[in-house]
Parts: structure tokens; C-alpha cells; sequence
């Protein structure tokens, strides 16, 4: 078996060309975009955590507004109600 190290070197050099190519024309603009989601992703999740937490004050808020209206009503509630008195002649 005879060996032409013409044809192997140069196919160890466009091996490398390939992967030259294909590292700098696909590799690298695949990585680019990954980072470009990861930052969007993240991005979102931390506005998501704001609004998380942001809903989470207006639910305290509204809870809170709830007791003292309910409390509120309560005390309007339990009162006794007021007398009418109406104007009456006296007995004579």
C-alpha cells in the first residue's frame, strides 16, 4: 500500500479550512446569538421579578385597605342605631 502524502497533506489542509470556515461563519455567529437570548431572557426574568414584586405591594395594599374598610364596617354595624324622635304633642 502506497501512500501519496501529497493528497494527505492536503487534506489536512482543507480539513483546517473547513474548520476555520465553519468556526469563524457558523460557530461564532451561533455563539452571538445564544449570548443575545441569554441576556433578552434574563432581561425579562428580572422585569418579571419587578412586576412579581410590584403586584405583590398592591396585593398588601388592597388586603390592607380590606381589613380597615371591613373593620370600618364592623364598627358602623355593631352600633346600635340611632333613636328617631319625632315630634309628638304631650299627652294632656
Amino acid at each position: 500500500m502506497l501512500i501519496d502524502w501529497f493528497t494527505v497533506g492536503a487534506q489536512i489542509v482543507n480539513f483546517l479550512i473547513l474548520v476555520w470556515l465553519l468556526k469563524h461563519f457558523l460557530y461564532k455567529p451561533i455563539l452571538d446569538a445564544i449570548d443575545a437570548r441569554e441576556k433578552r431572557i434574563a432581561s425579562e426574568l428580572a422585569d418579571a421579578d419587578k412586576k412579581k414584586a410590584e403586584a405583590e405591594k398592591e396585593r398588601t395594599d388592597f388586603e390592607d385597605k380590606n381589613k380597615a374598610f371591613d373593620q370600618q364596617r364592623s364598627a358602623l354595624l355593631g352600633k346600635p342605631p340611632m333613636k328617631r324622635r319625632r315630634a309628638r304633642a304631650p299627652y294632656r
